[in-house]
């Protein structure tokens, strides 16, 4: 019998030994995961740096600094679908309609006015050449005229169709014109001879053109988001840039780099992306979603340091090439903000705003650098 208790006495404790304890914990392993006291550091891991989406602003950042106004060349005058200054960074030249306003960056004022085109102005560079005096201009009214601005005269009529934008060889020899019908024109200047003509693969007009600094290679942007690579001697298609987007993406404007010897092309776009690109490769090394809505301007500073765009938001636009940041910005007005361009010395940018196809609404103002 005392077997028997005893055995009973000592089942029990072991059951009220079990109950009391609970069930073990198992050790923590190195990989569990708690939450860490005021003293423990977790790791993080690294990430990858955000994607932004092509239609989505790029937010603002610490570094964009605002850039200042030395100049408003007053409103009433545009829309100012193209501007460039001189090569002695005397002149400013601005779209106005059918017109084409002539500003003296010394006095900041207008100086006169260049008259003779009967619709509106879209394309407008000064020839390259040591004299600095000749302009181009191209228009909706069928041609592009040549001008010589000391003497506020026109010298030459090109009949070259619709016509949206011009582009100078680095020699300023030959002139690149882009028209309505799709085709890449070359004209010679001094015969005033039309040399060749080059068809797009699609026949979307031509809205924008751009000759690279080593005069190889012509870059054309077309209505349909294609851009074209030509040989400029003999007018091959080295490549076609397409397919990079499924959103409507016209190739609003064009740029080489300075700084970069004819490899790196950038595109300012209707979805609102400034892309650039290595032609080499054909492939693009940075996307930068600059605007909401369309992207127009596009212009490399003189050194190729920076990159100026303006667009349907408003805003004129400064970007680090190397990183994509924000560097400067500004609104314009409360106008679309079609065109950029730098004074030759890069201290000083101009944007040009208007209304599309408002006769004489727009504006222009010259800001400083920070």
């Amino acid at each position: 019998m005392f077997r028997q208790y005893a055995g009973m006495i000592a089942w029990l404790a072991l059951v009220v030994l079990i109950v009391g304890c609970g069930t073990p914990a198992a050790p923590m392993s190195s990989g569990a995961s708690a939450t860490p006291g005021p003293d423990v550091v977790t790791p993080v891991p690294p990430t990858q740096a955000p994607t932004i989406a092509p239609t989505e602003p790029v937010p603002p950042t610490a570094r964009a600094k605002r850039l200042s106004e030395w100049a408003d060349l007053k409103t009433g005058k545009g829309p100012v679908y193209s501007q460039d200054w001189s090569p002695d960074g005397r002149w400013l030249t601005t779209a106005d309609y059918d017109q084409i306003r002539v500003w003296d960056m010394t006095s900041r004022r207008e100086a006169g006015v260049l008259e003779g085109h009967t619709d509106f102005v879209w394309g407008l560079a000064w020839s390259p050449a040591t004299d600095g005096q000749v302009l181009a201009s191209a228009s909706q009214d069928g041609s592009v005229r040549l001008w010589d601005v000391s003497a506020y005269t026109e010298t030459a009529v090109l009949e070259t169709g619709w016509a949206f934008c011009v582009a100078w060889s680095p020699d300023g020899n030959q002139l690149a014109v882009g028209n309505e019908a799709g085709a890449v024109q070359i004209w010679d200047v001094a015969t005033r001879q039309l040399l060749h003509s080059w068809q797009s693969a699609t026949s979307s007009s031509i809205i924008s053109v751009a000759w690279s600094p080593d005069a190889a290679t012509i870059a054309s942007g077309e209505w349909g988001g294609a851009i074209t690579l030509w040989d400029a001697a003999t007018g091959q298609v080295r490549t076609s840039l397409a397919g990079y987007t499924m959103n409507r993406c016209d190739v609003n404007g064009l740029d080489w780099s300075p700084a970069a010897r004819g490899r790196i092309l950038a595109s300012a776009h209707q979805d609102g992306q400034v892309r650039l690109w290595d032609v080499e490769t054909g492939q693009v090394v940075r996307a930068i979603a600059a605007h909401t809505g369309w992207a127009r301007g596009v212009a490399w500073s003189p050194d190729g340091h920076l990159l100026a765009t303006t667009g349907e938001d408003k805003r004129i636009c400064l970007w680090d090439p190397e990183t994509g940041f924000e560097y400067a910005e500004q609104h314009h007005n409360f106008l679309p903000v079609w065109s950029a361009s730098w004074s030759p010395d890069g201290t000083k940018v101009a944007s040009g705003g208007g209304g599309y196809e408002q006769p004489h609404v727009g504006a222009t103002i010259v800001w400083t650098i920070p």
